[in-house]
């Protein structure tokens, strides 16, 4: 039994450590023995790694951010420049796209794939949203309708979404977007 002693490990800041009864320190925490085993015994320094220098500040992620995003989305697919869409994405994104069977991971290949994609002027209007928020990271999964012009008249192509942000160097990205058109017919 440790006691009601406390002792800080790297890494663990904002952890309430004092819940975790059953925590293996080292021998000399466990039984007060005068040799180290593991540990960080007498000099009271974080025990198996060095204490951390840097933190993490954490963007707000909210549903407004997610709506903004999306907007910001849909309003570059109204440009019309595949170029203006693509920059949307993250240097790493993953684009499953809707009306192609090959995944995009590349930049140049995302560009590609709106280069034809935007021929059919399409805008896309959320039906259903999820979010989940995490810290620098915004998930928005649900369906969305398309309007699309094919063969001259404007089609509505009911899809399945996933978009997931990554807060990366001042600025949102989109690191990995799945769209899929609905299996079922209404």
């Amino acid at each position: 039994m440790m006691g009601n002693r406390s002792f800080e490990i790297s890494g663990t800041v904002g952890i309430d450590q004092t819940i975790e009864n059953g925590l293996s320190y080292g021998h000399i925490q466990r039984n007060g023995a005068n040799q180290h085993i593991t540990g960080r015994g007498t000099t009271n320094q974080p025990i198996d790694t060095a204490s951390a220098s840097e933190s993490v500040v954490c963007q707000p992620a909210t549903k407004k951010l997610a709506e903004e995003l999306f907007k910001k989305w849909n309003d570059a697919l109204q440009t019309g420049s595949a170029k203006n869409v693509a920059a949307l994405y993250a240097e790493d994104a993953v684009l499953l796209p809707t009306v192609s069977n090959l995944p995009r991971t590349t930049p140049a290949e995302i560009e590609d794939y709106f280069n034809h994609f935007l021929e059919k002027k399409p805008y896309g209007i959320i039906k259903d949203r999820n979010i989940k928020k995490g810290c620098n990271k915004i998930t928005d999964a649900g369906i969305y309708d398309f309007e699309v012009m094919s063969n001259g008249k404007k089609e509505v192509v009911p899809a399945r979404y996933t978009f997931v942000y990554e807060y990366r160097n001042n600025q949102w990205k989109i690191v990995h977007h799945h769209s899929s058109m609905m299996p079922e017919s209404k």
